[in-house]
């Protein structure tokens, strides 16, 4: 008899740590739809695995920090959401105060969803961010408080 064991979907047969699964976006998401389009693959990419930055915002479970892309003069804003969080057919979409920012992107140990926040979105304090899974009601993490941890 032979057992097959389910593998981590952010690793490869070597164990070396992948990229986690996405929902894919479509070109030109965003257009006719309520979610601003995604970022491109280099601020993605910086959004998910970018080492702490400047702390603009806090809160229980919540930091928005700037981050540094190679591909830009100007740091990207990115809201991590800490939580439990699953890959599946969907992506989370990130909300503040029930406005959504974009679709999640999910870490490596599926304990958090990042955000790149849109240049239109300005942080005020006490914002609710929540995030919603499909048609699912939307889960509220906390508000913000602006600044970094005191």
């Amino acid at each position: 008899m032979t057992t097959l064991y389910a593998q981590s979907p952010s690793a490869d047969e070597t164990g070396a740590a992948q990229p986690i699964p996405h929902a894919p976006v479509a070109p030109g998401a965003g257009a006719g739809d309520p979610l601003p389009p995604a970022p491109e693959a280099p601020v993605a990419a910086s959004v998910q695995t970018a080492p702490a930055g400047k702390v603009l915002a806090h809160g229980k479970g919540l930091l928005v920090d700037e981050v540094a892309v190679a591909e830009r003069a100007k740091p990207v804003r990115r809201l991590t959401v800490s939580g439990s969080f699953q890959v599946g057919a969907l992506d989370y979409v990130v909300l503040l105060d029930g406005k959504p920012l974009g679709r999640g992107l999910l870490a490596e140990h599926l304990d958090a969803a990042k955000v790149a926040l849109p240049a239109d979105i300005e942080l005020k304090q006490g914002a609710t961010v929540s995030y919603q899974y499909g048609h699912e009601a939307p889960v509220t993490v906390g508000a913000l408080t602006l600044g970094g941890p005191r």
